[in-house]
């Protein structure tokens, strides 16, 4: 069944020194698909780990920093998604004067993250090994390949055609007063507002959905959302696995 969540209502968990929160996870429902969210302060890290059987897809909604993989820093920056196949060491750090909010998905869920397994201490995480070349990417979300037969600017960033083999990642931006009409196809989906707002239908009422607002959906569950007088962007996170 669906279910409207929002970024700043979620559980706790301890992972380096910054504030983070699991909106979308097993306790509440979801099998295939979980949703983190972080805020970082100058200087705070999420700590380098690695998952065994998980994808991560990392974005950064507000800020700057950088991707860690040992001692390699990669700048990274509001706009842009880390796509992080499974078994690849990586962690964030905030190299900036001011905080930056990210938000993460896993495909599947990787328990470990949230029992604190993963939270190694000083000298403890996990190192590239010698000579390794990373698969990690960064992308620009708005530089996807275009999705024509979707409404609005609707862009493919991370699917199994470019080689993800567990999550799927859409960038949407619709106009002012458009809808959506959307049936759940995967078996867990994602939506999140990242600028903007609209009102979704659930259980036979519009509902307000603003900015930071979530968007459970499991096969077959059917999303209507209406944008306000202003246009809106969404991340679509899907899981490929069945």
């Amino acid at each position: 069944m669906m279910q409207i969540l929002d970024l700043f209502a979620g559980r706790a968990f301890r992972m380096g020194k910054g504030s983070n929160w699991r909106i979308v996870h097993p306790e509440m429902g979801a099998r295939r698909l979980t949703l983190n969210h972080g805020l970082h302060e100058p200087g705070q890290e999420f700590t380098q780990h690695l998952h065994d059987e998980s994808e991560d897809m990392i974005v950064v909604l507000e800020g700057r920093g950088a991707l860690r993989q040992g001692d390699t820093y990669t700048p990274i920056e509001a706009g842009e998604g880390i796509f992080v196949p499974v078994g690849e060491v990586h962690g964030t750090f905030n190299d900036s004067g001011a905080p930056a909010r990210l938000i993460s998905f896993q495909a599947p869920p990787d328990p470990a993250l949230y029992a604190g397994k993963r939270d190694h201490g000083a000298g403890g995480s996990p190192l590239p090994p010698a000579g390794h070349r990373s698969e990690v990417r960064i992308l620009s979300l708005a530089k996807g390949g275009p999705a024509l037969d979707q409404p609005g600017d609707w862009r493919c960033v991370v699917s199994a055609g470019q080689g993800a083999r567990h999550l799927g990642l859409d960038y949407i931006r619709l106009p002012e007063h458009e809808d959506l009409s959307h049936t759940a196809t995967s078996a867990e989906e994602v939506f999140v507002v990242v600028d903007g707002s609209a009102t979704v239908q659930a259980n036979g009422e519009r509902r307000p959905l603003p900015r930071y607002g979530v968007v459970f959906l499991q096969q077959g569950d059917r999303l209507v959302l209406t944008t306000a007088p202003e246009p809106v962007t969404l991340l679509r996170c899907y899981s490929l696995l069945g």
